[in-house]
């Protein structure tokens, strides 16, 4: 009986002192520490452009058309070129052949060289005769010359017969005012050329934007239905000083440098830049408003960290950083920093590491 009280003691006593191991559903597991997936580009240093854009479409410039037109009233005879086409120097551009009161003008002025022929001769012989002096032979032969320099005059200008008009120079034909079979009139124009790369662009500008302008400024432009081609520089050449009353904008003049892809008649879009700076820009996105300061986040070991910068040249795709702890192929996050804060966990997003252009 002792022996059966001593042995229930010792296992309440080793129950008391070892309490049963606990299972695996009661021990308290670590939560994972969360990781924010971004996109990041490598920080670099290039010119950014801060502009304004204006619209306006491709004109030649004025002294550089060239007007083809006859002296004498005339009908097209065959037209062999088109508005906007190409040609070179001596290529045929249209023939003509003289209307019904050019060829009438001509007669006439042959009928009258002929007449005062006749009369010159008449007066030889009175004179030789004695029935006439020098100085009536001087009058007919007056008479003759001028006659003759009108039908010389007359037919240098092709009145006698159908004539080529050909290209002096290389060029685009810029405006065709007459139809095949048409009669123009003496002076009238027929076609107008225009020397190729040698033409301006008109752009509207508000006039609130006027305070930006001056001659000589850099454009960038590109035509507006190809956005994403290489932009053609240009320089500003006039400013108008008068609101066109059709569009209520300010008419402005650009250069565009020669030998470039852009086309007559074409609507283009004009950057024009008002500053300049060899600077860190980013895209955009990648800046944060922050407590009425801006922020933007790099990634260094796996962590994101918070950087506070100033704002300085932007456009409407990136925009200028200043900070003291920003320096080149800083991995800038531009696509998931709204869930940031500083030192949290990221993953950067595969093929997303790559450097970024400073762009206009």
């Amino acid at each position: 009986m002792t022996l059966m009280l001593s042995l229930v003691l010792g296992c309440a006593f080793y129950w008391w002192a070892e309490p049963p191991a606990a299972t695996g559903s009661d021990t308290p597991v670590s939560e994972p520490e969360p990781v924010a997936r971004v996109e990041t580009i490598k920080l670099v240093r290039g010119e950014l452009n801060e502009t304004f854009s204006a619209y306006g479409v491709v004109l030649p410039f004025p002294d550089k058309l060239m007007t083809v037109s006859v002296p004498y009233i005339s009908q097209i005879d065959k037209m062999l070129v088109n508005q906007g086409q190409i040609v070179q120097k001596g290529d045929l551009l249209l023939t003509l052949k003289p209307g019904a009161s050019a060829r009438l003008q001509l007669e006439q002025a042959q009928r009258e060289l002929t007449a005062a022929l006749r009369d010159q001769a008449l007066m030889q012989e009175r004179v030789r005769l004695q029935l006439a002096t020098r100085q009536n032979e001087i009058a007919t032969r007056l008479r003759v010359e001028q006659a003759r320099v009108v039908v010389d005059n007359l037919l240098e200008q092709g009145i006698g017969k159908a004539q080529q008009i050909r290209a002096e120079n290389a060029g685009i034909i810029y405006l065709v005012s007459v139809q095949q079979g048409q009669i123009v009139a003496a002076g009238a124009p027929l076609l107008q050329l225009v020397d190729q790369n040698q033409w301006m662009v008109r752009l509207g500008v508000e006039p609130e934007d006027y305070a930006h302008l001056q001659p000589g400024q850099q454009v960038l432009m590109r035509p507006v239905n190809a956005p994403g081609s290489e932009p053609v520089e240009g320089r500003i050449e006039t400013i108008t000083h008068q609101i066109d009353p059709n569009t209520r904008l300010l008419n402005v003049f650009v250069r565009p440098a020669l030998n470039q892809s852009l086309l007559i008649n074409d609507f283009v879009e004009g950057r024009i830049v008002i500053a300049s700076a060899d600077t860190f820009a980013v895209p955009r996105q990648a800046v944060l408003p922050d407590e009425g300061g801006y922020s933007l986040f790099t990634v260094a070991n796996g962590r994101a960290v918070k950087h506070r910068v100033q704002i300085g040249l932007e456009n409407d795709r990136q925009v200028e950083v200043i900070a003291s702890d920003l320096k080149p192929q800083d991995d800038v996050v531009v696509l998931g920093n709204y869930e940031l804060e500083s030192g949290r966990a990221v993953s950067v997003a595969p093929g997303n590491a790559g450097g970024a252009s400073v762009s206009p």
